[in-house]
């Protein structure tokens, strides 16, 4: 895995770690480090919104492989009428699902969803949550 993965599989997994622009203002002139805190942002944003879905009924996963190297993940929130749609490779796809409870709840997910989801999903194990 790359530095750019490695920095982002750190920054979500070790919550102590500060990375602050102000102390580490050098490093932030990195383009694979500022590549890494967006990458950071938002699979941490995703995290949340999937940490935040009390019962796998409040939202349905639809998901497309779309090559070997991206899947596009869409949670469709039920309560609130709203989507979200995430363009993710597969490394980023493994660190999201590097997340026990993240893991757990897109498994509950993948289990609601149609057959064509689960399809796409479980074309490779790499990208079947554990």
């Amino acid at each position: 895995m790359d530095l750019t993965y490695r920095i982002v599989r750190r920054l979500l997994r070790e919550d102590e770690v500060g990375f602050s622009r102000n102390r580490h203002f050098e490093a932030y002139e990195d383009r694979a480090v500022q590549r890494a805190v967006r990458l950071y942002r938002h699979l941490r944003s995703l995290e949340k919104d999937l940490l935040r879905l009390e019962d796998p009924q409040e939202a349905k996963l639809v998901a497309l492989v779309e090559d070997e190297e991206e899947v596009t993940v869409r949670l469709v929130f039920a309560e609130e009428e709203s989507r979200r749609t995430s363009y993710l490779s597969r490394k980023e796809w493994q660190l999201l699902l590097e997340n026990e409870r993240v893991s757990a709840i897109l498994h509950d997910l993948l289990e609601q969803a149609d057959p064509s989801t689960r399809r796409a999903l479980s074309l490779d194990s790499s990208l079947e949550p554990r």
